[in-house]
């Protein structure tokens, strides 16, 4: 076998790791794979993919430059970036980079995963799914694509369909991370607490730095928690859905304990109107204190999560 035969094999592995979300491994074969052609743009583009995932994103916009000075017209080099350019906010840029990945490989369903990667972190939650909706008509098997159109399902509060798509995902790989993490999130969301934790544990398992996995692990212990127990169950009340409908949700509430308020004070009951208050204020702290936690709680996990080589 040549060696440029060998080096388009391992890029092919590379990339095929980076699709079922095993990043660790997928950055392995690159490093090896620029140790040998320091010059393959589209192993620097696919390791900036790497990096994107595990928040090194001064490493990875410096590897999609590098990609796309090697190869202008790099279509992998133009996702990296626009990957790079979502991380850190920069909407506009990350457009740009989608729309000229767009034009040199209109059929790249990765344009359109990545196009709805954008627009939900824009809030743009339709535009999102009617991308997601057209990567899937241009891979309808594929796991990567199931795995995030469930996702966008779930965050819409759509959490039976978003189910079904994270179950076909783990049909055609059952080793899928992002795929075993929706599903444990639709576990959670129902309820099941022990096959949520049991698919927060297999995803870690097959890629133990996963921060959607390590995120879902904690979410698990949230629920448990007397503390933030109470939080999680009405954050997830609230954000099942639309921003819209979260937005709405909490005026209403501000509506509700206003009226209150007035009808109490106009009936005599001063008492009554000052335990409201307390109450009021009350859940006001608990609800701006609780993510804090989580967050504290999620920074721990990250540092002592560990799996039994035997799991």
């Amino acid at each position: 076998m040549s060696d440029e035969l060998r080096r388009s094999r391992m890029l092919d592995h590379a990339l095929r790791l980076i699709h079922g979300g095993h990043d660790d491994q997928a950055i392995d074969v690159l490093t090896r794979l620029l140790g040998e052609a320091p010059d393959d743009a589209d192993a620097h583009a696919a390791l900036a993919l790497c990096l994107v995932s595990r928040h090194r994103l001064h490493a990875a916009k410096l590897e999609a430059a590098q990609a796309l000075a090697l190869e202008p017209d790099a279509v992998l080099g133009h996702l990296a970036m626009a990957s790079v350019s979502i991380a850190r906010r920069e909407f506009p840029a990350a457009e740009a980079h989608i729309d000229a990945a767009r034009a040199l490989a209109p059929e790249e369903p990765q344009s359109y995963r990545l196009a709805a990667s954008l627009y939900r972190n824009w809030g743009r939650d339709a535009r999102a799914l009617e991308e997601i909706a057209k990567a899937h008509a241009l891979a309808p098997d594929d796991p990567a694509t199931l795995a995030q159109y469930g996702l966008l399902l779930f965050q819409d509060g759509r959490r039976d369909e978003a189910r079904r798509f994270a179950e076909r995902a783990l049909e055609r790989d059952p080793e899928h991370v992002e795929a075993l993490t929706l599903l444990g999130h639709c576990d959670l969301a129902a309820g099941r607490v022990e096959d949520a934790r049991a698919h927060a544990v297999w995803a870690l398992q097959n890629e133990p730095g996963d921060v959607g996995a390590l995120t879902l692990l904690s979410a698990i212990k949230a629920r448990r928690s007397w503390l933030l127990g109470l939080w999680w169950r009405f954050q997830t009340w609230v954000t099942a859905g639309t921003n819209r409908r979260a937005i709405a949700l909490l005026v209403g509430l501000y509506l509700v304990y206003r009226i209150a308020d007035v009808a109490l004070r106009e009936q005599g009951l001063e008492d009554g109107a000052a335990w409201l208050s307390f109450a009021w204020l009350g859940f006001c702290v608990y609800t701006w204190f609780a993510p804090s936690i989580f967050l504290r709680s999620l920074r721990r996990e990250f540092e002592t999560v560990r799996l039994r080589p035997d799991y």
